[in-house]
């Protein structure tokens, strides 16, 4: 994203090559964020959003944060990350619709792709020098049973943990690697309310080497009524105490025996939407509505249901939004400092110092849109002064006619405007060379008596379309196919059944003679 904000999209074919483009002018593209996490040198921040796409926001030592690239790799909401490599700055990204992609964060290249049948909510990455050959594992949890143990290089899925005491689905897991018995675990909590842990030691092996078939139990299992739950953690401070939140409370349990040490139960009207430790002795946990509480522990611990507890209670947000998603970060590399994040469904994301609950620092995606360094011109705003007067529209279609090398652009106006797309993408990007700012050639085509929704040149899909077609569909209901290079409305076609969402070319047999006319503008209309 950086320095190539400016016009609409489309794919931009140089010496053979398809170059796919996607610039905007001044207004950012939506991004509801749903998912968050921190790269591990803790120089970048990754969201995901409802839309699909995956935002990298480049973050300084003075938390400063500025949006860096936009990658477009899902057709449905983000669902989880995770970290994907011990050396490599790989992140992992999952969606509602199975997609799992690969992504390099420092040049946003994406390495790998698959789709599972599988909706995954939550992902740890595990990997063990001397154990383990290869990349590591990705532990996977979600709409499905047990737990899915995926190679983290190709996505590929090896193994599963199975439980063999009433399986069900995962709500919320963590990785539980203990320096006092040198033995890591996975420890989950069911739909049900059941804890399973599994040996990730000792099922090295039985991922690596044994056959697919052979089925890796839990070590143990146990109901201990947490329905519901939004978040596990792990207290590495004294390696005994395991965190577990869920919607109306949270609870404490000594990780010896799985007995409870202490419970709090959410506010009247609240709901718990996450927590995690903040040493050995605090925890602090956050609410769907955005307040934060920060609990004080008992320092000397029995086995009672309900102990006196000291509370600190802080807010992290003063309204309450639709969507948020927080994540804590213990001991951020130098400065030392506790961070929360959090990511609204604004587009904003926001940090907190903790325990000091000092705001560090906040910025949304059209706030870094609006800072003079990435503002550009719109394309309208290229055209010059017309006869007309023709004002600054906001684009919303476009299409990019490769072998004419025309570039349409639907408007929020109904106009839709063709001009050159090769000097249309130059200017935008390389904005300022003074001899790329001249006015463009174009021409506008006007029907439509509302928001362009969507464009279509079919003679991309089949030789039998005339070059000079293009198909448009609007916000009126209506569809108009256009001679694009006459500026010539060949006929209009009114729906009456809703804006006009997509537009595809019918299959080949579908046309019983092409030299009908009725035959040859036959189009599949996608409406509400």
């Amino acid at each position: 994203m950086g320095d190539c904000l400016g016009i609409a999209g489309g794919l931009i074919i140089m010496r053979g090559i398809v170059h796919p483009i996607a610039v905007w002018g001044r207004k950012a593209p939506s991004h509801s964020i749903c998912a968050l996490m921190l790269t591990d040198d803790q120089q970048t921040v990754v969201t995901g959003s409802q839309e699909g796409q995956i935002c990298l926001w480049n973050l300084s030592p003075d938390f400063k944060t500025q949006p860096r690239i936009l990658l477009f790799g899902h057709v449905s909401s983000v669902t989880c990350f995770a970290k994907a490599s011990e050396k490599q700055p790989y992140v992992v990204s999952a969606a509602e619709n199975g997609e799992m992609c690969l992504w390099n964060v420092t040049n946003g290249q994406c390495l790998e792709n698959t789709v599972l049948p599988f909706t995954h909510t939550a992902i740890c990455y595990y990997y063990r020098s001397f154990r383990m050959s290869g990349d590591g594992w990705l532990l996977c949890c979600g709409q499905y049973q047990d737990v899915l143990v995926v190679d983290a290089r190709t996505l590929e899925v090896l193994h599963a943990l199975i439980s063999s005491v009433t399986p069900d689905w995962i709500s919320s897991m963590c990785i539980v690697c203990s320096q006092r018995i040198q033995e890591d675990s996975l420890v989950g909590i069911s739909v049900t309310g059941d804890l399973k842990v599994w040996d990730l030691s000792s099922s090295v092996n039985g991922v690596q080497v044994t056959e697919p078939e052979q089925n890796i139990f839990e070590a143990e299992s146990k109901s201990l009524q947490c329905f519901n739950c939004r978040t596990i953690c792990f207290c590495t401070f004294t390696e005994r105490l395991l965190l577990v939140v869920c919607s109306d409370y949270w609870k404490v349990f000594d990780y010896c025996d799985f007995s409870l040490l202490c419970s709090a139960c959410s506010g009247v009207g609240q709901r718990w939407a996450g927590g995690d430790v903040l040493g050995a002795n605090k925890i602090i946990i956050w609410t769907e509505d955005g307040r934060g509480y920060i609990y004080q522990l008992p320092d000397r611990w029995v086995l009672t249901c309900k102990l006196h507890l000291t509370v600190k209670t802080f807010l992290i947000c003063s309204i309450s939004l639709l969507q948020a998603v927080l994540i804590f970060i213990n001991e951020r590399k130098e400065p030392f400092y506790k961070i929360l994040f959090r990511g609204e469904a604004s587009g904003k994301l926001s940090m907190w110092h903790i325990p000091d609950i000092q705001t560090a620092a906040t910025l949304s995606l059209q706030e870094a849109f609006e800072q003079p360094k990435f503002v550009s011109e719109e394309l309208i705003d290229q055209l010059g002064v017309l006869p007309d007067r023709i004002q600054t529209s906001l684009i919303t279609a476009s299409v990019y006619v490769a072998n004419h090398d025309k570039l349409a652009c639907g408007c929020e106006d109904g106009r839709i405007i063709i001009t050159l797309g090769l000097h249309a993408a130059r200017a935008q990007l390389l904005a300022e060379h003074s001899l790329l700012k001249a006015w463009l050639p174009h021409r506008i085509l006007v029907g439509h008596h509302g928001r362009v929704t969507c464009l279509l040149y079919p003679y991309t899909k089949s030789a039998r379309f005339d070059p000079s077609w293009l198909v448009s569909g609007g916000e009126d209901s209506s569809v108009m196919w256009w001679n694009m290079f006459k500026a010539e409305l060949l006929h209009s076609f009114a729906l009456h059944a809703g804006p006009v969402l997509n537009l595809f070319v019918c299959p080949e047999d579908c046309n019983v003679s092409t030299d009908e006319i009725s035959d040859g503008i036959r189009f599949i209309c996608w409406r509400d």
